[in-house]
């Protein structure tokens, strides 16, 4: 039936809802006479006429704990019978939907099924059974009130369908002891044993829930009613807004904690690898930062002193090889020309005469002194600096050593400084001495002549006075 339809002329159709019963189309609608909300059963089928006579029958009672049949009747829309019957609407918890997930405390829960079996008792009283108990139809309202709806509709539309026997008291009454055993446990009736009920429950409600799991439940209401005769419906106020922190069933219980522990697990795992990661960032950024010390020190050690006369007596040794290594090698060439010459028989020149080495010497430091005026360049140790001082700039010990190189470069040549003129000095002053006592050591030629000192020539008078007589002995 669409949304909008108009059924005896008073109930407005809204929104279907589901029902679980076949053969009955359940709607929401708006009792326009009433101003209220209404739930309509749209009944199909053979079973039409049996559902609205009991129907009928059932809206005659007026107790609260059972959803009051408002109307019922049957009319033709759209060329087709339609038969219905309208019902209380009743706000507050389903316990269909409360069950679903929870289970309840044994105060609560024997309230509720004390509750439902006092309105079914109530309906007994008329002769009428239920037929149909389920936990989708009995509600808690907000007050604590226990309703239960269905009455002369739900168990005839059942049994018409095959779901259920004819409507009895027996079955009413097994079927309030089996959800008492549902909502005190959470598990189907078929799944517990007497151990799965709760500790604390009182002995006759305790019996009521054994006999049930064992398959023999009272055949009574009025049974139920005394089982359960410690109910106390002040425990279902607000019961509604406390459906939340219910315990949950253990099936939901389980999946809850299987849950917990996938997320613990994955949480724990997700920090584990937030560690890993920290610590190798950690391990990277020392391992950086001790190399970066390491070739720092390094580098220092490099720029020391010590170190620099090291390199420099190095580079003076790679000098005179590579010196010696030309010398051996034009000496060669040489050996090998003349060798050559005396082959064709060509005359052997002679090996050029060396120039004078004080001529060579003075040479040599012109040639210095052109050198030191022209541009200067940086030398080897001054690159080998700079080249440290790009890959650590923030060495002080690089720095200051290339410092002290570049002063030592722009202070000048050798010749500028006064130990050099000294030298050169010294040099002058040993080659006079040299060249003196050559000449001292060279003869005399043989056309010079030196008269002899008179005080040398002896004198004959002086001498034959000096001169001793004869012995006459002798």
């Amino acid at each position: 039936m669409r949304s909008g339809t108009m059924l005896g002329a008073r109930f407005t159709l809204l929104d279907e809802v589901d029902h679980d019963i076949p053969g009955i189309e359940r709607h929401l609608a708006e009792d326009t006479r009433l101003g209220r909300r209404t739930v309509v059963d749209i009944v199909h089928g053979s079973a039409a006429g049996e559902v609205r006579k009991e129907a009928m029958r059932a809206s005659r009672l007026r107790d609260p704990r059972l959803a009051r049949i408002v109307a019922t009747g049957r009319e033709t829309v759209d060329g087709a019978a339609v038969t219905y019957v309208a019902i209380e609407h009743v706000p507050g918890a389903v316990l269909a939907d409360v069950l679903a997930r929870h289970r309840i405390d044994a105060r609560r829960a024997i309230a509720i099924i004390g509750g439902a079996a006092r309105a079914l008792a109530a309906g007994r009283a008329a002769g009428l059974s239920h037929g149909f108990v389920r936990p989708g139809c009995i509600t808690v309202t907000s007050r604590g009130r226990v309703v239960v709806a269905g009455l002369g509709v739900d168990g005839e539309a059942a049994a018409q369908a095959g779901l259920v026997s004819a409507p009895s008291e027996a079955d009413d009454a097994r079927a309030l002891a089996l959800l008492l055993v549902r909502a005190l446990t959470g598990m189907d009736p078929e799944e517990c044993t007497p151990d799965d009920l709760p500790d604390g429950l009182a002995p006759p409600a305790r019996d009521l829930a054994v006999r049930a799991l064992r398959g023999a439940a009272p055949t009574t209401i009025a049974a139920v009613v005394d089982a359960l005769v410690s109910a106390d419906s002040r425990a279902l106020i607000g019961f509604d807004s406390a459906v939340d922190g219910l315990a949950l069933t253990p099936r939901l219980e389980r999946e809850a904690a299987e849950r917990a522990e996938r997320e613990a697990a994955e949480e724990e795992r997700r920090r584990e690898e937030e560690r890993a990661a920290a610590r190798a960032l950690v391990e990277a950024e020392t391992l950086a930062a001790a190399r970066t010390a390491v070739d720092e020190a390094r580098a220092s050690e490099l720029a020391d002193n010590d170190i620099h006369d090291s390199v420099r007596e190095a580079l003076d040794e790679i000098a005179a090889e590579e010196a010696a290594t030309q010398e051996l090698a034009m000496a060669a060439a040489l050996a090998a020309e003349q060798e050559r010459a005396v082959a064709e028989g060509r005359a052997v020149a002679p090996p050029p005469e060396a120039a004078d080495r004080h001529e060579a010497a003075f040479d040599t430091l012109e040639i210095m002194v052109a050198e030191q005026n022209l541009v200067r360049e940086q030398g080897t140790w001054e690159l080998v600096l700079a080249a440290l001082h790009r890959r650590w700039p923030r060495s002080e010990g690089i720095a200051r050593s290339l410092r002290r190189a570049e002063e030592r470069a722009n202070r000048g040549g050798p010749l500028n400084g006064s130990r050099v003129v000294l030298t050169v000095a010294i040099a002058g002053l040993v080659l006079a001495v040299m060249v003196a006592l050559t000449w001292l050591a060279s003869p005399l030629a043989p056309d010079i002549v030196i008269e002899e000192d008179p005080s040398g020539i002896p004198n004959p008078a002086v001498t034959a006075t000096l001169s001793p007589a004869p012995d006459p002995s002798s």
